[in-house]
């Protein structure tokens, strides 16, 4: 007697080994016992937070700002109206209080609100290169 006569014994008039609901039943204990192995794997291996080391800032925020500053007063836009004519950024952003938070990994958030709009432009601590929100549009 084989192994497999054993976990699937023949049956029926043609005593036919696979069968609908075998195939059904297997299938279900497979999954069952693959979902239970992933599951006591996941937590096993991510048992242990990882800790990221952070990096002390080397700027103050008013350098900072400064920087966001200076990229605004160069960076045209469209406008919400999709003008032909492109404006500058800073004429909308020149009145506005611009707040600095530093993220403890290497870069800093600037944030200035227009029309009850907040808009937010990331700056690296190191090289001091603005970059902005794609979704918004500056």
């Amino acid at each position: 007697m084989s192994i497999l006569d054993t976990i699937a014994p023949r049956r029926g008039p043609k005593q036919r080994r696979l069968t609908k609901s075998l195939v059904a039943k297997t299938g279900f204990y497979v999954s069952v016992a693959a979902a239970a192995v992933f599951m006591l794997a996941s937590v096993i291996l991510f048992e242990n937070d990882r800790v990221l080391e952070q990096i002390p800032a080397t700027r103050d925020s008013f350098e900072v700002i400064d920087e966001v500053q200076l990229y605004l007063q160069i960076a045209t836009h469209r406008g919400f109206l999709n003008q032909s004519e492109p404006a500058s950024c800073w004429s909308e952003f020149e009145d506005k209080e611009f707040t600095a938070e530093y993220l403890l990994y290497g870069s800093w958030q600037i944030n200035a609100f227009y029309n009850r709009v907040r808009y937010y432009w990331r700056v690296d601590d190191r090289s001091m290169e603005v970059t902005r929100d794609n979704w918004l549009k500056t």
